[in-house]
This record gives structure tokens, sequence and C-alpha cells, in this order.
């Protein structure tokens, strides 16, 4: 009687990260992200302005 064997072998490796090092990193990728919406609001409300101003 022929016996069939079936294995699966999953090999997984888990890096942690030092969590200060991200945390700063995430500090950092959010002021810019911070930034970028800032002088983009600002670019748009200009825009906005200099439109309007000769409906007066």
């Amino acid at each position: 009687m022929p016996i069939e064997i079936r294995e699966l072998i999953i090999k997984t490796e888990i890096v942690s990260t030092n969590t200060k090092n991200s945390a700063v990193a995430k500090e950092r990728e959010i002021a810019i992200l911070r930034k970028q919406l800032l002088e983009e609001c600002k670019r748009l409300i200009a825009e906005k302005n200099q439109e309007n101003s000769y409906k007066r």
C-alpha cells in the first residue's frame, strides 16, 4: 500500500525596527506632509482671490 507524505515548510523572518527611530521618521514625514498641504492651500486661496478680485 503506497503512502503519500506531503510537507509544506514556510519560513518567515520577523525583523523589528527600533521604535524610537521609527517614531522620529514618522514625525518627519508628517511634518513634510503638513508643510506641503499648507503650501497647496495657500496657493489655492491665492488663486481664488485673484479670480474674485475683478468681480467687485
